[in-house]
């Protein structure tokens, strides 16, 4: 498995291969990693588990599926603390690829009812979280047996709750893991946490209270830390059949307000951005995840602030995204997600977010074209009218040289009005030089080369800082000394024609003494 996982020219394991390759676990009892009772019991599970993966439809089989589902059930409610002690212990102790793919299979099954509720795979009236609890709730303390004989390899007796226990194996290295190890556990995991946010963090008295605590707080961090380093590793080049786990991992934890506080120290907005800017390599729910994951990100200020830097990357993104979407559920949270960056007073009113102006006139269009489109869902409607409503009164609110300043200090230009109106410039060249000559400065750096910059950004830039140096009194010296021609100059030779022609078109204004009076001649000549 540690080659497949390296190459990725062989496919993963699924649950039901992992619950059919039972472990040599005599092996493990010789060396003292399990005890005999361990290895009857996972062996009683497995066949158990096995039996609710019927592989025909005939009524043998279905019947087979509904004993196993109540057998499951049963065995949960009466022996679960036993049940969970032997799961926990091997995966504490096992460090075998197989044997701990088996293991996390059978803790998949025993924490998901709905494989087995009902003996349909349906629900059967009960809570669906039955299964989940009994891992949260288990007490190490209380256990049925004891550790003497036994070696752990994490060098602890049987001490870790059931957070622990997953935490370490999510965390494993990767010569020791696998794609299936990582979905499990992360799957497992999220579930878990989902719980224990919601229900105070389970504990008995307020020392277990505060134990508990810590237990869900190191685990929200280290699934969060997780999905950034397969993130990354992806971005890099790797393995891209993590993403879908990470994702729904995400989206099942952000919810909550630690999760978004160690999503922005662990640079999730940076990192997940790419995974949306690339939709059409993934699947309509694993997107609709991704956007999930931003809309429950735009709660935080911080975030916020985030998916509005490095050029309104993050933005940008989720416009193209709501606007290729097919389903409906991807537009939605896209559009939730927007109307909470672009929200002046902040999705709880903090403070307002103003370098957004750089793409307001593309998702005006984009707002318009969707809200054209009839949406069978009333919220979907509903937030299209009402980011339109927000986007009309930003625009009337905002005076030209105010968006103007806005757009230009996000780091990335569209071509809005102001760009190429004469009567701007007349009026607000000066202002370019305001407070040590900011937003010339800022100009310039967009096309100095420091910072990947797009195409679009780079030639109305250039346009703009010959635009200053036509209508500034001794624009041209300013604009050269702070590197203006230079920087002009070089992108002649872009790839991208718009950014070439703006480019040389700078760079004659830059040199020209009286471009207007030129421009003129050249206009009478036509």
């Amino acid at each position: 498995m540690i080659r497949q996982r390296a190459t990725g020219k062989m496919r993963a394991t699924t649950r039901a291969e992992a619950l059919e390759r039972e472990p040599a676990w005599e092996a493990f009892v010789r060396g003292r990693l399990m005890r005999e009772e361990d290895v009857a019991r996972l062996t009683k599970i497995a066949d158990v588990a096995r039996s609710l993966n019927p592989r025909s439809e005939t009524t043998n089989a279905t019947a087979a599926h509904r004993d196993a589902a109540r057998t499951m059930r049963a065995t949960l409610e009466h022996h679960g603390d036993a049940v969970c002690e032997t799961l926990l212990d091997t995966l504490r102790n096992v460090g075998a690829v197989e044997a701990t793919e088996h293991v996390l299979a059978l803790v998949d099954v025993a924490a998901n009812p709905r494989a087995w509720s009902g003996g349909d795979g349906t629900s059967d009236g009960r809570d669906e979280t039955f299964g989940v609890k009994l891992f949260v709730g288990y007490d190490s303390s209380n256990r049925s047996t004891t550790d003497d004989g036994l070696i752990s390899i994490e060098g602890v007796g049987g001490s870790e709750d059931a957070y622990y226990v997953l935490s370490k194996t999510l965390a494993r290295p990767e010569d020791a893991n696998s794609s299936f190890i990582k979905e499990t556990a992360s799957r497992v995991l999220m579930r878990m946490l989902q719980l224990g946010l919601k229900s105070g963090r389970n504990g008995t008295g307020a020392e277990g209270e505060r134990k508990s605590a810590e237990s869900v707080k190191h685990a929200l961090r280290t699934l969060v830390a997780w999905c950034a380093k397969e993130l990354r590793a992806t971005a890099s080049g790797g393995d891209e059949s993590m993403v879908p786990a990470v994702a729904s991992a995400l989206a099942g934890v952000l919810d909550d307000k630690d999760a978004r506080a160690f999503a922005a120290s662990e640079g999730i907005v940076a990192a997940l951005t790419p995974v949306l800017r690339a939709s059409d390599r993934s699947g309509v729910q694993t997107m609709y995840e991704v956007a999930l994951c931003f809309w429950l990100m735009s709660f935080s200020a911080d975030l916020r602030i985030e998916m509005c830097a490095r050029g309104a990357a993050t933005v940008k993104a989720l416009m193209a995204c709501a606007g290729v979407a097919s389903k409906e559920k991807v537009i939605r949270v896209c559009i939730l997600a927007l109307k909470n960056i672009t929200n002046r007073h902040g999705a709880h009113g903090d403070a307002a977010l103003d370098n957004f102006t750089a793409v307001d006139e593309s998702l005006r269009k984009l707002v318009h074209n969707l809200s054209l489109r009839g949406f069978d869902d009333e919220e979907l409607s509903s937030t299209l009218e009402e980011l339109e409503e927000d986007l009309r009164t930003r625009r009337k609110e905002a005076s030209s040289w105010e968006r103007y300043k806005s757009e230009v200090m996000s780091g990335s230009l569209e071509w809005t009005a102001a760009h190429k109106d004469e009567g701007f410039w007349r009026e607000c060249a000066t202002k370019l030089t305001d407070n040590n000559c900011q937003i010339l400065r800022i100009l310039i750096k967009l096309i100095d080369g420091s910072e990947e910059m797009d195409p679009k950004t780079l030639a109305v830039a250039c346009h703009d800082i010959g635009e200053f140096a036509v209508h500034y009194p001794a624009g041209r010296f300013l604009a050269n000394d702070l590197g203006g021609k230079e920087h002009s100059m070089r992108l002649m030779t872009h790839h991208d024609e718009e950014v070439r022609k703006s480019a040389l078109k700078c760079v004659q204004k830059l040199l020209v003494t009286s471009w207007r009076s030129l421009n003129t001649d050249e206009n009478s000549a036509n």
